[in-house]
């Protein structure tokens, strides 16, 4: 029998769930060993802000996921973001800024903080959308949960960045590169899934505020006050909100202004054989987008599409120009906001249960306003306003034997995606409105029905081997009803031919199966080798202003991918020079068949698909340590090749071409350092990211390009100073002041970069180069309080 059989009380079934905690010892009390541990622990990253307000964390599958030695006995690819590398994000940036200091993440977007969206790719495989065209091949193909909670759109696949705009409220952030095992796996988990931990309810009360301030008249404060356990209860409440002015610069003076929310609460009683929680969450970001600006001068494309207004292009505007409001804006919200409660019991010394149920809503709004050369067109106005519906319930059970560890389950979810949107003109002779649409319009239904069941085994048939095999049953339902006629019936009469859903009801159902296996081996304790092998299945996105459904015929497959991952981890808790020091080298290949590829214009016209078949393959490494006890170090690099094996649009091939929007590569690496000084602890911070060359997207073509954006480098500084108030103030525990110096060198360099097919700005654009300026240099001042 396996020797840490002897570690289990009759509760350690509650929270092994799953490959991940299967081998993590949890007390009956409800708070895990390794989360106990780091009470006077600095910098395990599994616990970072448990450890920094000197509290324990009660017992959290989602934050146990973060520790180290939960990541270095999993047969996973697995990083996690901790403070540091929250922290290098600046104090208003969000998740998606967080998000890029992880190997192998890019990130491209409009803006520089948690409110406006942006486009999120790991390993290649993307997600979110930043607000611009081209490229977004293979998008919608990454997970993203919140809590353990799926936050991602069933039918349109999306997840929007703005729906986690503060980084303050999280404990960390965890990325499973490749599909993830069985039990943690939901409906899109084609390329990996990220993880959003939140703070959570902590046995000590307490409460924290940070206010921050900085260029281009950003403002921001993030708070969390905890209650401490009180008859086996502990509830959090944290939030934060944020708004600033973009650093695009326009003539008429007009700030793309942005703002953002989010309010998190969580309550859960720990009982003797298990626990029960509730948590709600609401966030919104909202910003203005700019325009895409061309590199260099184009005829005809000039400030207000006009021909004797000034050219448009960084090379004659200004670097970081953008269109007059008066003649083109565009207002991007997103809001979400869920509920849901999680269920753990241990029925008896070896079977624990686990259910999870929630409700999701999410919504989005576009506004945007395009009088670009002054003609007064028919669609001057779009108001775009979709929204999703979900709820669902995964229920689990897993069985502690001797030498396995069993999970075995499922989840279904429902979900009405409405994708409605109009386009029109208030004024004469059009008389249009939102409600009644002069142009074009749709509002169609997506019904869906995701159904799986799993089960898994982690054999350790040794104390230092351990192998998972899983399989998925998977059913997905999709029902479309197109509801234009009825939703904008007064437009429908007048003009039936604008509506963008002119297909018929249909509907579709698939079954497929899904294997897995993983394994870990530990040949010495500091050490393990890790393989894995997984596929995936999830619907291709529906929605926007056509593709299936709406303007093609729904026959297709479910999208398909078939990944490796190999490589080790090193581990070292308290070594010479490597203190808390974790190593994670892979190489994974990723094959991602039936691809359904929609192209859409400015004006939301659909205007064909394409289908592809890609290879994603590459080496991804991360590391950190305290090499002495007062200095953190951290890097990330990764290496890859992405190539379509097979794209096909408009009956031309462009088979062998790369990917478009992967980076070649990606590093960063940073150190801070705490010291004394007359009592008052000061940390001195420094850090370098990069982001590789790029193939870009021909819009002109409707294909990936050979031509390359070339790549770019930060770097950035931090320092913070935190004072001791000595029982000054009852109560205050300290006051902790921080400078951060975002792009030190001032750096210009371009987040993306596509070839327009001329729809956009219109004159002799077509072919040539549009771009997203990256953030100039930003300076921050914050001021934290912890009590």
């Amino acid at each position: 029998m396996r020797s840490n059989m002897k570690l289990r009380p009759v509760v350690v079934a509650l929270m092994a769930s799953g490959a991940l905690l299967s081998s993590v010892p949890v007390m009956a009390d409800g708070i895990t060993a390794s989360t106990q541990s780091a009470e006077n622990s600095s910098v395990d990253v599994g616990q970072v802000n448990a450890a920094a307000q000197g509290t324990s964390t009660l017992g959290s599958r989602e934050a146990q996921s973060l520790s180290q030695k939960t990541r270095f006995d999993s047969g996973q690819s697995i990083k996690v973001l901790d403070k540091h590398e929250l922290a290098a994000a600046g104090p208003v940036g969000g998740s998606a800024q967080a998000l890029s200091y992880a190997p192998g993440v890019s990130v491209s977007s409009y803006g520089y903080t948690g409110s406006t969206k942006t486009s999120i790719s790991v390993n290649g495989i993307k997600q979110g959308w930043g607000g611009f065209s081209g490229g977004q091949i293979d998008n919608g193909s990454l997970s993203v949960t919140f809590d353990g909670v799926p936050m991602v759109n069933p039918s349109s696949g999306l997840w929007e960045s703005p729906q986690v705009p503060q980084n303050g409220i999280l404990q960390g952030i965890g990325i499973t590169y490749g599909p993830g095992n069985p039990v943690d796996r939901w409906y899109n988990n084609i390329g990996g899934q990220i993880d959003f931990v939140p703070l959570q309810p902590t046995n000590k009360a307490g409460a924290s505020i940070k206010m921050s301030y900085g260029s281009y008249d950003a403002k921001n404060i993030v708070f969390n006050v905890r209650t401490g356990s009180i008859d086996g209860w502990s509830t959090i409440l944290a939030g934060g909100s944020g708004s600033s002015n973009s650093y695009r610069q326009t003539p008429d003076g007009f700030a793309n202004p942005s703002y953002n929310y989010a309010w998190f609460l969580k309550t859960r009683k720990t009982f003797s054989n298990g626990d029960f929680s509730l948590g709600a969450y609401l966030a919104k970001g909202s910003g203005y987008r700019p325009v895409s600006i061309p590199l260099n001068p184009i005829a005809g494309v000039t400030m207000d599409g006009t021909p004797n207004s000034p050219l448009y292009s960084q090379a004659t505007s200004g670097y970081y120009s953008s269109l007059p409001e008066n003649v083109w804006f565009k207002r991007d919200g997103n809001t979400t906001w869920l509920v849901y409660s999680k269920l753990n019991l241990a029925l008896d010394s070896m079977v624990g249960l686990h259910n999870t149920l929630w409700y999701r809503n999410g919504h989005r709004l576009h506004f945007h306003y395009n009088n670009y050369g002054l003609s007064n067109p028919k669609n001057l106005y779009e108001y775009n306003n979709p929204h999703t519906d979900v709820y669902g319930d995964k229920l689990w059970f897993s069985v502690a034997l001797p030498y396995n560890d069993v999970d075995v389950g499922g989840f279904f979810l429902n979900s009405r995606y409405n994708s409605r949107n109009a386009f029109y003109n208030t004024n004469p002779p059009y008389y249009g409105s939102a409600s009644v649409p002069n142009a074009h319009y749709r509002s169609d239904y997506f019904d869906q029905t995701d159904l799986a069941a799993f089960i898994q085994d982690r054999i350790s048939p040794m104390e230092n081997l351990h192998i998972t095999p899983g399989v998925r049953f998977i059913n997905y339902q999709t029902r479309y009803t197109p509801a234009a006629q009825s939703d904008f019936a007064a437009a429908y009469a007048l003009s039936p031919q604008n509506n963008q859903g002119a297909l018929p009801t249909a509907s579709n159902s698939f079954t497929k199966v899904e294997p897995s296996v993983d394994f870990n081996w530990q040949p010495m304790k500091w050490l393990a080798v890790f393989a894995s092998y997984a596929q995936a299945y999830k619907e291709p996105q529906v929605g926007g202003g056509g593709g299936l459904y709406q303007a093609t015929p729904p026959i297709y497959s479910l999208e398909k991918s078939a990944d490796y991952n190999a490589g080790i981890k090193i581990h070292f808790r308290d070594a010479a020079y490597l203190h808390n020091f974790f190593l994670l080298a892979s190489f994974y290949h990723l094959h991602y068949t039936n691809q359904y590829i929609p192209f859409y214009d400015a004006n939301g016209n659909y205007l064909g698909d394409a289908n592809g078949d890609s290879i994603y393959q590459g080496v991804n490494m991360a590391l950190e340590d305290d090499p002495i006890y007062n200095l953190h170090v951290f890097a990330n690099l990764n290496f890859e090749k992405a190539t379509f094996a097979h794209y096909v649009t408009g009956g031309v091939s462009y088979d062998g071409l790369p990917v478009s929007n992967v980076p070649s590569s990606t590093f960063n690496i940073g150190t801070a350092y705490s010291y004394y000084l007359s009592g008052v602890l000061l940390e001195p911070r420094i850090w370098y990211q990069y982001t590789g060359a790029q193939n870009i997207f021909n819009n002109n073509t409707t294909a990936p390009s050979q031509q390359k954006m070339p790549g770019y480098g930060t770097v950035n500084l931090g320092f913070d100073s935190t004072i001791p108030t000595r029982g000054s103030i009852p109560g205050l525990k300290d006051v902790k002041l921080s400078v951060d110096v975002l792009n030190l060198a001032n750096n210009r360099y371009n987040e993306f970069q596509y070839i327009t097919a001329g729809g956009l700005l219109g004159g002799s654009s077509a072919g040539q180069v549009l771009a997203l300026p990256g953030a100039p240099l930003t300076v921050y001042g914050s001021i934290a309080v912890n009590f």
